[in-house]
């Protein structure tokens, strides 16, 4: 385990989603909120970043699991939940998570430099 790995913190996201998977089966999607303190000491600036984590089951076998995390993409708390929140509601996966977070972060910017073009006119 390296010292940034001692330093991160991961906080669950609200509850655990969970969808059926045929054959009896279901994963289970676990969407984090990565907190990690820039600096190391020096200031109290933190970043955030997004972490998912998805546990397969099936009767009788054992769970497979797999997880993505992006750290140090937002530099406000409650800009990272915001994006947490739409990723969570899409049930984005980790393979998805890169293509996910860059579709919605180009939405944002666009939608931001739509409201500046009109407020300019």
């Amino acid at each position: 385990m390296s010292e940034r790995d001692d330093i991160m913190k991961k906080i669950q996201f609200g509850t655990d989603v969970v969808i059926e998977n045929g054959n009896n089966g279901y994963k289970i999607l676990k969407y984090y909120l990565l907190e990690t303190p820039v600096g190391f000491g020096y200031s109290k600036l933190k970043s955030y970043g997004i972490g998912i984590l998805r546990i397969d089951r099936f009767p009788g076998k054992p769970d497979m699991s797999e997880c993505k995390q992006i750290e140090g993409v937002f530099f406000d708390v409650e800009e990272a939940i915001s994006y947490i929140g739409i990723i969570k509601r899409e049930e984005v996966v980790p393979t998805e998570l890169s293509f996910a977070l860059e579709r919605i972060i180009s939405e944002k910017l666009k939608q931001k430099q739509e409201q500046v073009t009109a407020n300019l006119n």
